[in-house]
């Protein structure tokens, strides 16, 4: 069983290792990479401390390799953020939960305090990320990670729920038995592995050396190319002021336009290039809402009229909505605005942060060198 338990683990970690060295070749956000190869340190340093095999270790060797470990709420935090959460709006909020779940793990692996209050907080940290996962696919427009999340975040998040568990239950922190060092390493090496070939996977087309008697493939068709009709008829509808419908919703306009939703996500993400249905709304909104204000004959407007007229339940998410989408307040672009009718010029343009819910094809990716995987983080 040692034996076995050995081999697993070191496989999890040679896999790891090699999912990190091409995720960090690949063109995705450096946060996403940033992330994944804290929750590969962790894990490792996990798998490492919790072996059968013993390590005969420095006691300061074996204190670092604990607080490396006990990392890994944190780093799954921010994995699940950095993937499938575009522009989290309580981004710190979940950052510090997952510091907490990682100090109180640190704290019993460490100083032994009770292994009731570790478990309690891990279990509702991650499965409140899980749900946070699960609660944002409604609003994703990117096909691979809709495939991706109900695995993804199940599988991580519930290995580290397992993981966690198993060790705060255990009233010898500093002991392992053989069942749940065998329960670590399994899991780990099955949700590693799988992670691995899903985004590792290759493309055998374009490798050297075909068999003679195998016929010459045909040209590969394009992925997805933009679904010209479709796209009329959705900027017909928008045209006509649906997104000034409060709580519109994916399925809802799928269902108006009579097609399944599946499809208008893949038209509005590969066709308008779009990331989240949010976003794709608001552009609408925000942009009439830009008319409004600028108009000096309709001044006396309130900015909570206009939110309401454009489609939005309340003046907050408005605000939050026109200032990523400008980089101003309402209130700032209204000045602005009239400011310069008033003196016959055209508004100044604000500066503006990139909008990470929106693709942009002109922009250079975060990093340049190429990487055999699909763009399935992207």
């Amino acid at each position: 069983m040692e034996l076995f338990d050995f081999a697993l683990r070191s496989a999890t970690i040679a896999l790891l290792a090699v999912i990190i060295i091409v995720l960090w070749r690949s063109p995705i956000e450096r946060s996403g990479r940033n992330a994944a190869a804290l929750v590969a340190l962790s894990t490792t340093a996990l798998l490492i401390v919790k072996s059968l095999t013993p390590l005969n270790l420095p006691e300061w060797a074996m204190a670092n390799l604990h607080l490396i470990g006990a990392l890994e709420p944190l780093a799954i935090t921010w994995l699940i953020l950095a993937i499938f959460v575009d522009k989290p709006r309580y981004f710190w909020a979940w950052m510090a939960s997952g510091g907490v779940a990682s100090v109180s793990f640190f704290a019993h692996l460490q100083m032994g305090i009770s292994p009731v209050i570790c478990c309690t907080i891990g279990l509702i940290h991650h499965g409140a990320l899980m749900g946070l996962a699960v609660w944002a696919a409604r609003d994703d427009l990117v096909t691979h990670r809709c495939t991706l999340r109900p695995f993804f975040a199940v599988a991580i998040a519930g290995l580290a729920i397992g993981m966690i568990g198993m060790e705060a239950l255990n009233q010898q922190p500093g002991h392992i038995t053989a069942t749940m060092a065998l329960a670590q390493s399994i899991g780990s090496f099955v949700v590693v592995a799988a992670f691995g070939i899903w985004i590792l996977r290759a493309d055998t087309e374009l490798w050297p050396g075909r068999v003679d008697a195998m016929p010459e493939p045909a040209e590969k068709p394009v992925t997805f190319a933009p679904d010209g009709p479709l796209l009329t008829r959705l900027q017909a509808l928008m045209a006509e002021g649906i997104w000034r419908e409060e709580g519109l919703t994916i399925g809802g306009l799928a269902t108006r336009l009579g097609m399944p939703e599946h499809r208008l996500r893949r038209a509005i993400n590969q066709g308008l290039g779009f990331r989240n249905f949010s976003s794709f709304i608001n552009a609408a909104r925000i942009e009439a809402a830009k008319e409004i204000l600028s108009d000096p004959e309709r001044e006396a407007v309130t900015v909570l009229e206009i939110a309401y007229q454009v489609g939005f339940a309340s003046l907050g998410p408005f605000n939050r909505a026109f200032r990523a989408e400008t980089g101003c307040a309402p209130t700032e672009f209204r000045r602005d605005a009239l400011d310069a009718a008033a003196e016959g010029l055209a508004p100044a343009p604000r500066p503006m942060k990139k909008d990470a819910t929106k693709k942009d094809a002109t922009a250079p990716a975060d990093s340049s060198k190429d990487a055999p995987i699909a763009q399935n983080l992207h």
